[in-house]
């Protein structure tokens, strides 16, 4: 792994972060076999690439996602521009190793965990779409994300570039559940299942701008279409109010940042489209009965209790 890993320079120096982010890298010599999966954010152009035996052709906006378990070999690269992050999933969680996301029990685990599912990469799709309306958010946080790995302007350096990858992570399991693989997002979500295309722009539209702050007016004009209809479209197919979906996925957010990073609540506040802190802990506390600290502080140490337990 030590082909893609960032160190800390000032702030917990020496410190390995397992994932390099770069833009337009060198795709001639791929080499990420035994090593760590590659994310690549095609932004603009097309790519093909070579993978066990198999041609795979993929045009702007997309992602490709590869595993460890061989190397891409590139075939054209036309007037393309392109984020690559290559990591190993222990960036995500120490506790995802390779033999665990091949293990048949991951799907239990990381359920019971509320761990990234990382099912483009591990069925091998390569290519899933990015929706116009997310591609800015992808750039946006893949930006960040390098930003604060090659800066590294506090300790929390690499939970912040962690923060922002999560987020990206989170728009590519939605894509791949979106277009009919069979992945089926987290409950907390609310929409296992999308088949209305005005709700699925409602959705993409909420997980775009969800940080910013949100009216059913606003929401309504971003697809054309009446508060009423959407109000109705949204009941029948998710079973919630738009706003009720909005605050739920700035909880999920919320969770993901605060069981898997060690950012300051008050970010993380930010980061999930609350004004103050004592806003967020009040929402937070209604929804999960607990307070953000407490909620950070069960997960942390259910996950480490369980999972030590089954290596055992």
């Amino acid at each position: 792994m030590l082909n893609y890993i960032t160190k800390g320079k000032v702030y917990n120096k020496g410190k390995i972060a397992f994932v390099k982010c770069e833009n337009n890298s060198d795709l001639t010599d791929i080499r990420i076999k035994d090593e760590c999966y590659l994310l690549i954010i095609l932004i603009k152009g097309k790519l093909e690439l070579r993978i066990a035996e198999k041609n795979v052709y993929a045009s702007a906006p997309s992602f490709l996602c590869f595993d460890e378990l061989e190397n891409p070999t590139l075939i054209s690269n036309k007037d393309s521009e392109y984020i690559c992050i290559y990591f190993h999933p222990r960036f995500l969680n120490v506790n995802m190793s390779f033999d665990m996301l091949h293990s048949r029990n991951y799907t239990d685990i990381a359920t019971t965990h509320d761990m990234f599912m990382l099912k483009p990469f591990l069925n091998r799709e390569y290519v899933i779409p990015i929706s116009d309306s997310q591609l800015e958010r992808v750039v946006y946080c893949a930006n960040n994300m390098q930003e604060e790995l090659e800066h590294q302007r506090d300790w929390y350096w690499s939970c912040r570039g962690r923060s922002y990858f999560m987020e990206i992570i989170i728009i590519l399991e939605r894509m791949y559940g979106l277009i009919g693989y069979g992945f089926e997002p987290e409950k907390e979500a609310q929409a296992s299942s999308i088949t209305n295309p005005i709700i699925r722009d409602v959705v993409l539209h909420i997980e775009t701008y969800y940080s910013n702050t949100l009216s059913l007016a606003d929401i309504s004009k971003s697809v054309g279409v009446s508060h009423s209809t959407i109000t109705a479209l949204m009941k029948k197919e998710l079973g919630c109010t738009v706003m009720e979906f909005l605050m739920n996925h700035r909880i999920l957010i919320a969770k993901k940042q605060l069981a898997f990073t060690e950012i300051p609540i008050k970010d993380i506040a930010v980061r999930s489209g609350f004004k103050t802190v004592q806003h967020f802990t009040r929402v937070f506390k209604a929804n999960m009965q607990m307070t953000p600290a407490a909620f950070r502080k069960y997960a942390v140490d259910k996950r480490k209790n369980e999972i030590r337990s089954a290596k055992l």
